[in-house]
C-alpha cells in the first residue's frame, strides 16, 4: 500500500484558507477593474488628492529621493493630509504606471485585501476554540463575508487610501486583546501605543478611534477584571497603570513626530470649521444618515453580533470594547460633522466583527447541513444585494423590490461618468487663447461637483492636450469658516463663473463663492471691474459657464463694502475676512 504524501495533511488543513485568500484576491481585483474601467471622469478634491500625491511621489522619489523624503517628513509633521498613506503604494506606480487603474488596484491589494485578512485573523482567534477539527472555519467565513460590505469599498474605489486604517486597527486588536490588560508586559504596551500613533499619522481623523479606544478598554477590561477577581483592587490598579502607559507612549510619540499638527489640533475647534458638513445637531438625524449609507440590515446584523459576543463570556471583553467604542465614536464624530464615505471606516471594525460573528454563529449552531448552508447563504446574499445595489446600475431596482426582506442602503455609488468633458476642453481652449493674448491668473467662481477650481486644474493638467497655463488656475476658497476671504481672487485677470451659482454645501457656508459670484454676474460692486466675454459653455445638469476679464482696478469703496458684508455674516472673524 502506497503511503500518502506528507503534504496531504497540511493541504487538507490549510487548503480552505489558501482557496479563500486566492478567491479574495482574484475577485477583489476583478471588481476594482470592472468599476474603474467604466469611469469617464475628471477627479477632484478628495477623489484626486491622494492620487496626485501618489503620482508626485512616484516621480520625485526616483529623481530627488533625499529631498522628497525630507518633504515627506515635513508633511507628516504639519499637514492634516500628509503623503504617508500613499508611500507604500509607490512601488506599484513604478511597476505599472500612475494611472487611475493602477492606483485603485494598489489600494485594493496593499490595503483593502490585507484589511480583510487581518480582520479574519482577529475573528478566528475569537472563535477558534469552537472549531477544534476545522480551526480555520471562522477565518474562511469572515473572508467570505467582509468583502461584501459595500462601505468597505466605497472610499477605496473613490481614491481614498483610508482603508489602511482597518489593517492597523485589526493589528492593534490582535495585539491588545491577546492578553488581559492587567497582565500585559511593557513591550506589548509600547507597541500598542506606537500603533495607535501610526494610525493617527496615516489619517488624522482616526484620532476619533484612538480617543474612543481608552474609555472602551476601561469598560471592557473593568468588566473582565470584575468577573475574574471581583473587587480586589490590585488588578484594577495594574490595568489602569498599563492603560496610562499606552496613552503616554501614544502622546509622546505623536508630539515627537508631528508636534506642529498635534499643537494645532489641540487649539482648533474642528466642529466649527467643519460645520459646513454638519447638516444638523441631532444625533438621530446623523444615525439616519449612517443607516442610509450602510443599510439597516448591515447595521442591525452588526449590532446583534456584538451583543452576542458580549453575552458569551469567552468573547465578552472584545465584544464590550467594540460596542462601547462604536457608540463613543459615533457621538464624538457626529458633534463635528456627518460621516463621509471615508469616515465610516471608524465604524466598520465593530460592525464587521459583529456581522462575522453572526455568520459564524449560524454556521456553528445550525447542526443540520441544509439549514446551515441556507442560513449563512441568506446573510451573504443580503450583503451581496446591498453591495451590488450600491455599485452596479440596474441592481437598485431589484433591491427596492426586496426592500421588505433586505433593508438595503439608499446610497448609490455608481462608476463616475461625465458627459461634458469635450465642453470642458473647449472651455480650456478658450482660456488658452486668452492667455496667449494677455497672460494672467484664473479664478473659478464655482464650488460644486460640476465645476470647481480643482476640476479645471485637473482637466488642464491631465487632459488630452498639454497646456502651459495650468499653474495659473488659482485654488478657489470653497468654505467660509475654513478658508476665509480669497485674497487671490483680487489678483485674477480672468474669472470662470457659472449659472446657477455652484455650491457643494449650504450656500450660507459658501458665501466666499456666492457673494463674489453675485457681484460679478450682476456687474455691481467689485463686479463692475469685470467684463463678460463672448461665448458660453453648457456643462452637465445644464450649468452654464461664462468667462469674465478684469478691465479696470478695484475701487477701494467696493472692497470696503465687501469686507463689511462678510464681517456682518461672521462678526469677530476679521482675521479671516479682511479685504486688502
Amino acid at each position: 500500500m502506497t503511503p500518502q504524501l506528507s503534504i496531504d495533511r497540511p493541504f487538507r488543513r490549510y487548503g480552505g484558507v489558501v482557496a479563500a485568500c486566492l478567491a479574495l484576491a482574484v475577485l477583489a481585483n476583478a471588481f476594482a477593474v470592472y468599476y474603474v474601467v467604466q469611469e469617464r471622469y475628471i477627479y477632484y478634491w478628495d477623489w484626486s488628492h491622494y492620487w496626485d500625491r501618489y503620482r508626485d511621489l512616484a516621480g520625485s522619489l526616483t529623481q530627488h529621493p533625499i529631498a522628497t523624503l525630507g518633504s515627506l517628513i515635513g508633511s507628516i509633521r504639519k499637514d492634516d493630509h500628509n503623503s504617508l498613506p500613499v508611500l507604500p503604494l509607490v512601488p506599484v506606480g513604478w511597476l505599472f504606471g500612475t494611472g487611475r487603474l493602477p492606483y485603485i488596484l494598489a489600494i485594493t491589494n496593499i490595503y483593502l485585501v490585507p484589511a480583510v485578512l487581518v480582520m479574519g485573523l482577529l475573528v478566528q482567534r475569537l472563535f477558534r476554540p469552537y472549531f477544534p477539527r476545522r480551526p480555520f472555519v471562522p477565518f474562511v467565513l469572515t473572508v467570505a463575508s467582509l468583502p461584501l460590505l459595500h462601505m468597505l469599498w466605497a472610499a477605496a474605489l473613490q481614491g481614498y487610501p483610508d482603508v489602511v486604517g482597518i489593517v492597523l486597527i485589526g493589528g492593534i486588536s490582535l495585539l491588545h486583546f491577546a492578553v488581559p490588560l492587567s497582565e500585559q508586559g511593557l513591550g506589548r504596551l509600547v507597541a500598542t501605543g506606537l500603533l495607535l500613533c501610526l494610525l493617527v499619522l496615516l489619517r488624522r481623523w482616526y484620532a476619533f478611534w484612538v480617543v474612543a479606544f481608552f474609555p472602551a478598554i476601561t469598560v471592557a477590561h473593568g468588566l473582565d477584571i470584575y468577573q475574574r477577581h471581583g473587587i480586589a483592587w490590585r488588578p484594577y490598579l495594574t490595568a489602569g497603570r498599563n492603560a496610562v502607559i499606552i496613552g503616554l507612549v501614544f502622546t509622546l510619540t505623536l508630539f515627537w513626530l508631528a508636534a506642529p499638527f498635534a499643537l494645532r489640533a489641540m487649539r482648533t475647534d474642528y466642529s466649527d470649521i467643519y460645520s459646513a458638513w454638519r447638516y444638523n445637531n441631532s444625533l438621530v438625524e446623523v444615525a439616519k444618515d449612517v443607516a442610509r449609507k450602510f443599510g439597516w440590515f448591515e447595521l442591525i446584523t452588526g449590532l446583534v453580533g456584538l451583543v452576542w459576543l458580549i453575552v458569551r463570556q469567552e468573547t465578552r471583553v472584545i465584544g464590550s470594547f467594540l460596542l462601547v467604542q462604536l457608540f463613543a465614536i459615533f457621538v464624538l464624530f457626529a458633534r463635528t460633522q456627518v460621516f463621509g464615505v471615508q469616515h465610516v471606516y471608524l465604524l466598520i471594525p465593530g460592525l464587521a466583527v459583529g456581522i462575522a460573528a453572526v455568520v459564524i454563529g449560524l454556521w456553528r449552531e445550525m447542526t443540520n447541513g441544509l439549514w446551515r448552508v441556507a442560513s449563512v447563504g441568506c446573510v451573504l446574499a443580503a450583503l451581496s444585494i446591498s453591495s451590488f445595489a450600491t455599485f452596479v446600475p440596474g441592481v437598485a431596482g431589484i433591491a427596492e423590490h426586496l426592500g421588505s426582506f433586505v433593508p438595503a442602503p439608499s446610497t448609490r455609488l455608481y462608476p463616475l461618468v461625465r458627459y461634458d468633458i469635450d465642453v470642458l476642453e473647449n472651455l480650456l481652449a478658450r482660456v488658452e487663447t486668452l492667455e496667449l493674448q494677455q497672460p494672467g491668473d484664473i479664478y473659478v467662481l464655482a464650488s460644486s461637483h460640476i465645476l470647481n477650481s480643482n476640476i479645471l486644474q485637473n482637466a488642464c493638467r491631465l487632459g488630452p492636450h498639454p497646456r502651459s497655463f495650468c499653474d495659473r488656475i488659482l485654488y478657489t476658497h470653497d468654505v467660509d469658516k475654513r478658508d476665509g476671504f480669497p485674497r487671490r481672487f483680487l489678483q485674477a485677470t480672468y474669472l470662470v463663473a457659472a449659472s446657477p451659482t455652484q455650491y457643494s454645501v449650504r450656500p450660507d457656508d459658501q458665501r466666499v463663492v456666492g457673494v463674489l459670484a453675485r457681484e460679478v454676474t450682476e456687474g455691481h460692486g467689485i463686479g463692475a471691474s469685470f467684463q463678460r466675454l463672448p461665448g458660453r459653455f453648457t456643462l452637465d445638469n445644464g450649468v452654464t459657464v461664462w468667462i469674465y476679464m478684469r478691465v479696470r482696478p478695484f475701487e477701494r469703496t467696493d472692497l470696503d463694502a465687501l469686507e463689511d458684508e462678510f464681517n456682518g455674516y461672521y462678526p469677530g472673524r476679521g482675521h479671516l475676512f479682511s479685504v486688502p
